[in-house]
């Protein structure tokens, strides 16, 4: 077949399908508007029939329409289209550089400058910023006032916070602790427990909470036994931290269902396959400040590790309290975690995720 031919009896079969279609067209929009008319549950559709419609399908496309139309590329949260763009960029070993001019409001309150300097600090041979560039190594040795057995200072002072193995896929955890050992950070394990694919060379600080996962006896109580015994299997262990609340989940407890426990899952947590597991909202090992730093002592003794613990910063008298016992012991948390504060959470019941929680600056003016 000639490819005139072809072409000519392409348009000949779009012509007739468009025919047929605008033949249907009334019969489609009467449909339509008997279908909309008679629908009692969507108020725009009845109200008005057919071009009621598009509201809903402007809605479905909104998101996209606000990323690539509407939205600059410093409006978007938590990372606007700038700060992908340079992380895609990192990723693929591209030009992630930054040319003249920009775009970010300098003037914004907060905004950080770096001052230059007439005659800027030039590193002497073998200084470990010369050796790596990346390295920027935290100033505190967590566990050294205390008198560890193993205090632990971390090599970078940005690292890997909680994500657990269960929320994050194997490949994902691996692909975090490989980073971690590349970058000489710690990885922080998650309350979800400390799994194989925890161990392939980073350090690592484990973290636990009101389920005492990976660290429970058979009715979900803390064991000092198991605890002491993961730390003495797993010498990349350099740190413990105890969650006390989160930002992301106020006044609650986790919830895993059981559909989603495998049986991976279920012998890295100690937990059965049969029903939900439920982190309870409070702790059953100690249930005040001082019961909190004996339990800190107790976990420290008997591991050797520095020991601390995360949580939301809220009302002031537990923070208050701790401080006035901190002086009065000379002892307490090795270090502490904060996560959250006068800002919207993530996740929880929408009457909890509202801002109620004092900002940190006050929070903090308070406590120091």
């Amino acid at each position: 077949m000639l490819l005139s031919d072809y072409l000519e009896s392409f348009f000949a079969g779009e012509v007739a399908f468009f025919h047929y279609f605008m033949a249907a067209l009334p019969l489609i929009l009467l449909y339509m508007f008997i279908r909309d008319v008679t629908n009692r549950r969507q108020t725009i559709k009845h109200n008005f029939p057919v071009i009621g419609r598009l509201r809903y399908l402007l809605e479905s496309i909104g998101p996209e329409l606000r990323q690539y139309i509407v939205a600059s590329n410093r409006e978007e949260l938590p990372f606007n289209r700038s700060e992908r763009s340079w992380i895609y960029a990192s990723a693929k070993k591209e030009n992630n550089y930054e040319g003249f001019g920009t775009d970010k409001d300098i003037y914004a309150p907060g905004h950080v400058f770096i001052n230059p300097s007439l005659f800027p600090y030039k590193p002497a041979p073998g200084h470990p910023s010369i050796v790596d560039e990346s390295f920027v190594p935290c100033a505190k040795i967590m566990g050294e006032y205390n008198r560890r057995k193993r205090p632990y200072r971390p090599y970078s002072i940005t690292n890997i916070s909680a994500m657990s193995f269960g929320s994050l896929s194997r490949n994902a955890v691996i692909a975090l602790n490989k980073g971690a050992l590349t970058s000489g950070c710690y990885h922080n394990t998650g309350e979800g427990g400390l799994s194989p694919y925890h161990a392939y060379g980073a350090d690592v600080m484990f973290h636990f909470g009101t389920g005492y996962f990976g660290v429970r006896d058979i009715d979900g109580n803390f064991s000092m036994q198991k605890m002491v015994e993961l730390t003495q299997k797993n010498s990349f262990v350099r740190a413990i931290e105890i969650k006390l609340s989160q930002g992301a989940k106020p006044g609650k407890g986790g919830i895993l269902p059981a559909k989603k426990i495998t049986k991976e899952i279920a012998e890295i947590r100690g937990v059965g396959m049969d029903k939900d597991v439920l982190s309870p909202a409070t702790h059953s090992a100690f249930s005040n400040v001082p019961e909190l730093l004996d339990f800190i002592e107790d976990i420290a003794e008997n591991t050797g590790l520095p020991v601390g613990f995360k949580a939301a910063v809220g009302r002031l008298e537990m923070w208050q309290e701790l401080a006035d016992l901190m002086l009065k012991r000379n002892t307490g948390p090795d270090f502490i975690t904060i996560d959250g504060g006068g800002r919207r959470h993530w996740r929880g019941p929408s009457f909890l995720c509202r801002p109620r929680l004092f900002a940190h600056s006050f929070c903090f003016s308070e406590c120091l």
